[in-house]
């Protein structure tokens, strides 16, 4: 049993991380200055005057977000929506993986202002945000824009660990 456990446990991690860069082009260590809250169907999305990214030890200042996304890792959130403000709606639900936001062009996005998306329709729950940022600089891989996704923070790993292991312990039993 502690086998299967420990097996299972690494594969997930290890089936986590290569699923976060499949679908990312940049997972930065430390995300500042741009937010998204969702309140039931609607996404708000604040950025502020001097938004960075940290991606390894390099820390960009980020001149635009024009895309925002919620992001599905389990395959439990489904959203419809239409094109708003000049963003356009995108969902890609295809399986676990799924994604349903909107993107604007370049050179049309957000600095220092916020701005409201509402879904149509909205079910399940995102685990994640991502973003279409522009920087000040180049990014690994070339160009000065790319898709970023949003780190749980610290406490949010510590609780899924938590329940990972309560969850064992209980079939255990």
């Amino acid at each position: 049993m502690k086998l299967f456990l420990r097996t299972g446990l690494g594969l997930l991690a290890i089936g986590t991380l290569a699923f976060a860069q499949s679908r990312s082009s940049f997972t930065p260590a430390t995300i500042s200055g741009i937010t998204v809250t969702r309140t039931n169907n609607q996404l708000l999305l604040n950025v502020s005057a001097t938004p960075t990214i940290m991606i390894g030890s390099n820390v960009y200042n980020v001149t635009e977000v024009f895309g925002v996304w919620a992001l599905d890792n389990n395959d439990d959130f489904s959203a419809t929506g239409g094109n708003q403000n000049g963003w356009k709606f995108n969902s890609n639900m295809a399986g676990t993986g799924g994604i349903a936001g909107w993107k604007t062009n370049p050179n049309d996005g957000l600095i220092n202002s916020s701005l409201a998306f509402n879904y149509n329709t909205v079910t399940g729950l995102e685990e994640a945000y991502g973003y279409h940022v522009r920087v000040n600089g180049t990014l690994p891989g070339g160009g000065n824009t790319g898709f970023v996704t949003a780190v749980p923070e610290p406490a949010s790993m510590i609780a899924l660990g938590a329940g990972l292991l309560a969850l064992a312990r209980r079939r255990r039993k």
